[in-house]
């Protein structure tokens, strides 16, 4: 699963490798912000085992980032569903200035457990 939007290429990029291709809830263009309650239903609800992408920060092409406090909510959510995370972290240190904050959501789901790809 992709966020949507989500960068121009991902979709492509994935379909070449041989996955079938489902975007999940990101972005919310009423709130011009994160779509947290749908991104979570999406997670929930999707079949055991997805990978799914996630945007580490500076979410291109929204710019939108989940708190820290959404990202531990996330992370724990993916582990109830045993899904794959598979992080895109091209702009590390653009979000805010400071690839150790920028670093924050991948260094959560190593804390927690996760096998990345």
């Amino acid at each position: 699963c992709q966020p949507n939007p989500t960068w121009g290429n991902h979709v492509p990029i994935f379909k070449d490798a041989g996955m079938e291709v489902k975007q999940y809830s990101y972005y919310d263009k009423e709130t011009i912000g994160l779509d947290f309650g749908n991104m979570i239903k999406d997670i929930q609800n999707a079949p055991n085992g997805s990978a799914f992408l996630l945007h580490a920060c500076a979410h291109n092409p929204t710019g939108v980032d989940p708190t820290e406090e959404q990202w531990k909510e996330i992370s724990q959510e993916m582990l109830k569903k045993d899904h794959r995370v598979f992080f895109d972290c091209a702009y590390q240190g653009f979000a805010s200035g400071d690839a150790e904050k920028d670093a924050f959501a991948i260094r959560q789901f190593v804390k927690d457990g996760h096998l990345l790809c």
